[in-house]
């Protein structure tokens, strides 16, 4: 009976670390997204493929922790650590709808600047879901490096409505206003992210 449990823990593991992937992904194209915004729509539309791929992913791990009788890790925080990988493609796919709905004619330097510290925190908190899987005590190196590029995020966001506000076009102030605060907030539960890991870690040591 426990031999034909184990695959069933191990897909946790598996689907954990393909949705740390799409996020990696997604992160990737929204910087080229940036780089190259005269293809904006068609980037837009390739990080909306990963978004429903990840709530495909999110769908399959709360169907297997509804139908899984022995977890590899509490329900709880399962189901906290899927929701919070879901949040981070949803509001990576949230920045590439707004800049197309919003018309936004070029991104800014601080735009740009945003899709570069994202890109490093998926990759970090990607880094950290991996080390599930073996308890690997790495993932507080990983750890770290998502709180310290949140705290670069929120330095950044900061410096950027300050020069935001000495505007004169109240229309593009609010937009841009939206959308770095959509950027600084994918950090932020990137963060989430790690937090859930290192419960999951500390209560399994």
């Amino acid at each position: 009976m426990a031999f034909r449990l184990i695959p069933r823990e191990e897909k946790f593991f598996d689907l954990f670390e393909h949705q740390g992937t799409n996020i990696v992904a997604a992160a990737r194209v929204l910087e080229e997204l940036v780089h190259d915004y005269p293809n904006a729509k068609a980037k837009a539309e390739q990080i909306k493929d990963l978004e429903h791929a990840g709530d495909t992913l999110t769908h399959e791990l709360v169907k297997k922790l509804n139908t899984t009788f022995i977890t590899p890790m509490d329900r709880e925080d399962i189901y906290a650590l899927a929701c919070r990988l879901d949040d981070v493609l949803d509001l990576i796919d949230a920045v590439a709808d707004r800049l197309l709905i919003y018309k936004i004619v070029k991104p800014t330097e601080g735009c740009v600047e945003f899709a570069k510290v994202i890109v490093k925190t998926a990759e970090a908190t990607d880094r950290a879901v991996g080390c599930l899987r073996t308890l690997s005590p790495y993932y507080h190196k990983h750890a770290v490096e998502v709180n310290r590029l949140e705290n670069e995020a929120d330095r950044l966001l900061r410096d950027l409505l300050a020069a935001l506000f000495e505007g004169v076009d109240p229309i593009e102030i609010i937009k841009w206003k939206e959308l770095y605060e959509t950027l600084e907030s994918v950090t932020d539960r990137c963060e989430d992210v790690v937090n859930v890991i290192e419960g999951i870690m500390l209560k399994m040591a």
